[in-house]
């Protein structure tokens, strides 16, 4: 089974998720949730259908935009471990303007996804964007990851901060022209 982009709009009607459609169905609607933070007080989610209808897609555009930053690396290795962190949510930067996004993909082969999995994946994006947005923008001002300078015994942190010290270590050698990798 598929899902419409009309039937999608129904789904979030009967969710209870207040939209805004987009001039076209097919280019899906927004959702918009208030956030937690006072310096990203609202969190917009853009939802809609791929073209063949198998996976509904809820994402978190235009979150934060880093197209040069001087602690880019930290940046993108934070957004690796909250995607290590949820199993759910796929964040990704364009390397083009440095938009960063968070996405939620459902896909629908076997049936039609309800109005309760519509709702899960819509809240759940804003939710993940929510929840990293503190830690990515201290990194950003502060060049200092929150989640690394935490006390306690953690062996992911340890292992993340492992990683970190390897990172920097490769960005600051040189190349070799033989080099493959």
């Amino acid at each position: 089974m598929t899902c419409s982009p009309e039937r999608l709009l129904e789904l979030l009607d009967e969710a209870g998720l207040r939209h805004w459609n987009a001039p076209e169905p097919r280019d899906g609607c927004l959702v918009a949730f208030m956030g937690e933070h006072e310096t990203r007080p609202t969190v917009i989610v853009h939802v809609r259908v791929d073209a063949d209808g198998s996976i509904v897609t809820a994402m978190v555009t235009a979150f934060l935009r880093v197209p040069e930053h001087e602690h880019l690396p930290m940046l993108m290795q934070a957004m690796l471990h909250e995607a290590y962190l949820t199993n759910l949510g796929q964040w990704e930067m364009d390397p083009c303007d440095g938009e960063v996004r968070v996405t939620v993909q459902l896909p629908v082969f076997d049936s039609e996804p309800t109005p309760r999995q519509i709702h899960r994946i819509v809240s759940s994006v804003a939710q993940l964007a929510d929840r990293a947005w503190p830690r990515l923008l201290q990194i950003l001002q502060t060049g200092d990851d929150p989640e690394l300078t935490e006390g306690g015994e953690d062996p992911v942190r340890d292992e993340l901060k492992r990683l970190q010290v390897r990172m920097q270590a490769l960005l600051g050698t040189k190349r070799d022209a033989g080099d493959q990798n």
